[in-house]
């Protein structure tokens, strides 16, 4: 450990070099975005709703930095007329979009009474932005606050009950998020969190790390007219953004069949980005209840910070998955646990 821990912190050293002109060259960018991504994603806003039964889905979009954020908003058509139900928010973790193995939590959630608010981030799947695929979790956390402000004024929901569900990365935005938004939030629903960035990486193979940092400091020179370089977000062997024994089955069982090469893909600045995110300093600011499960064999974010994070929330209920891995919450057994949770902690937390 102690190489692996000399090297990152050289590259975390030659990353404070390049982040404030990676910030400069690829600023411009989002914003000569922001006309071409209006005019794609405005015209789904009216769109015809989608029958799911019990469950209506129609798309939406709201504004986030110059540019169109994309989801959908499903409504339980058990609500009796006139009645504005409770909403919750959701965005997927690292590289993913709202296809990634959400949905059957929305569904759940829908089905139980519950507004349902699904949203890609700038540069992900139908939202709009340029880059594509650049994972940074500030940017992020904007988008969730941009969600948070526009679904509480939406007239089919309830504003004054909103929640917030994240997982994996985004575990992570909804604390920033609840604790920017705390007039808004409600409810948090944290699931396998990442909370510390530093002690991630540290997770990261050490024979991996030169390169990383190599690959990530050419992506950040390239000038803002060329594609970002790409490195894999998961592979069998060789770099990639996620290296863990539960990693490639557990990520590829996510992607949506048939997209697996163009979705696995995220741009290499993420390796000099990630280490300074620490979205777990939040917890002790955020004023609503928190549900955080984490799972105690989980290869990509150790559970001693999942915990010491949950030892900060004010309002906070904490369960530890024994035998789970990062990935276990989507599947099987352990979905049907994690959503039944989930969907009594709504219950409780949004009720009249």
């Amino acid at each position: 450990m102690g190489a692996g821990t000399c090297l990152l912190h050289a590259t975390l050293i030659m990353s404070t070099q390049f982040v404030s002109r990676a910030w400069r060259l690829f600023g411009s960018t989002f914003l000569r975005a922001a006309a071409t991504a209006t005019l794609a994603t405005t015209g789904m806003v009216g769109a015809q709703a989608t029958d799911l039964g019990p469950v209506s889905r129609q798309p939406i979009a709201f504004p986030c930095q110059a540019v169109q954020c994309v989801g959908e908003l499903w409504m339980p058509t058990s609500v009796a007329p006139g009645v504005k139900p409770p909403v919750v928010i959701m965005a997927h973790g690292f590289g993913a979009t709202i296809e990634f193995g959400l949905k059957p939590f929305a569904n759940r959630f829908a089905q139980a009474g519950f507004a349902v608010v699904l949203f890609d981030y700038r540069g992900f799947g139908r939202s709009g932005g340029q880059p594509r695929q650049v994972v940074d979790g500030q940017e992020h956390v904007k988008d969730w606050v941009a969600a948070i402000d526009a679904v509480a004024q939406r007239p089919e929901v309830d504003g004054t009950r909103l929640a917030i569900w994240g997982s994996s990365y985004s575990g992570g935005h909804v604390l920033m998020a609840a604790a920017q938004r705390p007039k808004l939030v409600k409810a948090v629903s944290s699931q396998v969190p990442f909370v510390n960035g530093l002690s991630s990486s540290l997770l990261f193979p050490i024979k991996y790390q030169p390169v990383a940092g190599f690959q990530a400091l050419r992506d950040l020179l390239r000038s803002d007219k060329d594609e970002p370089l790409y490195v894999p977000i998961i592979a069998k062997d060789g770099l990639a953004a996620l290296i863990c024994a539960e990693c490639w089955e557990g990520y590829m069982a996510l992607v949506p069949k048939g997209h697996e090469a163009e979705l696995n893909r995220v741009a290499a600045r993420v390796f000099l980005s990630l280490p300074f995110y620490n979205p777990g300093r939040a917890a002790k600011d955020i004023a609503a209840p928190v549900l955080m499960i984490a799972a105690d064999n989980d290869g990509l974010i150790p559970i001693q910070k999942v915990r010491e994070t949950a030892a900060e929330l004010r309002h906070g209920t904490f369960v530890e998955l024994k035998g789970a891995h990062h990935f276990s919450p989507y599947m099987g057994p352990v979905f049907e646990d994690v959503v039944a949770r989930q969907t009594a902690f709504f219950k409780a937390n949004l009720a009249r």
